[in-house]
């Protein structure tokens, strides 16, 4: 049986992620073919190009974590529509690319509900108090409606629910990890509840 802070989480993160679907058919901006060529370069060319080629005007200039990512998608893409993944000098953007390129941000949304649902709990507990479904709901809420995170990732394909979410759960495990190693950490607690 699911509680009433996982059944709200679970309706807000998917009523955004509809909204974000019924985006689809919107406006994107050039970093739309920024990650279609990205998508194309680490899928097509040897690790040892990556960086080097310039095929295209949008040269690949992020960090290499986020290049084994653009590969890893490029591996649904595949799937989906293989002509995205040609490399060339001509933008390419087929509906079923747009589509897959903003379906892939709403599955990294994912990410963010488990850091923003962990931070709640989180926070419930070093407060030595019992989770609020508010504060699990709020999180969400806060997560996945942001405006500035939906613009900068639905529009312009960056992808920034990753990072966020990469920063706040090794972080919490941080946390954890700290507590159980630190025994006053634990009797303060303790005490806090009593």
């Amino acid at each position: 049986m699911l509680s009433t802070a996982t059944r709200a989480t679970a309706t807000l993160f998917l009523s955004a992620a509809g909204l974000k679907l019924l985006l689809q058919p919107a406006y994107h901006s050039t970093d739309f073919e920024v990650h279609r060529h990205w998508l194309a370069l680490t899928s097509s060319l040897p690790l040892s190009e990556w960086y080097v080629d310039e095929s295209s005007q949008w040269t690949l200039d992020y960090p290499p974590l986020f290049a084994w990512f653009e590969r890893t998608l490029a591996l649904g893409a595949a799937r989906v529509d293989p002509a995205m993944l040609v490399v060339s000098t001509a933008p390419y953007a087929s509906a079923a690319t747009v589509a897959y390129q903003r379906s892939t941000v709403v599955a990294m949304d994912l990410l963010l509900l488990l850091g923003a649902t962990s931070l709640a709990a989180a926070t419930a507990r070093w407060a030595a108090t019992k989770p609020s479904p508010t504060a699990h709901l709020l999180s969400a809420a806060v997560a996945f409606l942001d405006a500035g995170l939906m613009l900068v990732d639905h529009v312009h394909f960056q992808a920034r629910a990753l990072p966020t979410a990469h920063t706040v759960l090794p972080t919490l495990q941080e946390k954890k990890r700290h507590n159980c190693v630190n025994p006053r950490n634990r009797q303060l607690r303790a005490r806090a509840r009593h």
